[in-house]
């Protein structure tokens, strides 16, 4: 199943198999795209990963206050574009 994330003027929609995640926009703090994979999250923070990790080096990281979510994916710059536009 491919993931799709689109962003509204409310939040942000993240679907992956079976997960449905909604981000709140007013909660985001950043987006940005990266490509450490071995990069170690923020200490105090939850983190959700979402998407397949092997074979891909590609991220876009969400972060809010408290959260931090890391979508691995081949198609970073259509995933930056539509969570910055």
């Amino acid at each position: 199943m491919a993931m799709t994330v689109k962003k509204d003027n409310n939040e942000v929609k993240i679907q992956w198999r079976v997960a449905n995640i909604k981000i709140p926009t007013e909660s985001i703090t950043s987006i940005r795209e990266d490509q450490d994979l071995h990069a170690v999250p923020e200490t105090g923070k939850e983190v959700s990963r979402i998407g397949s990790t092997f074979g891909k080096t590609n991220r876009v990281i969400i972060d809010t206050d408290d959260h931090e979510y890391i979508i691995y994916t081949f198609n970073d710059k259509k995933v930056y574009n539509e969570l910055t536009k």
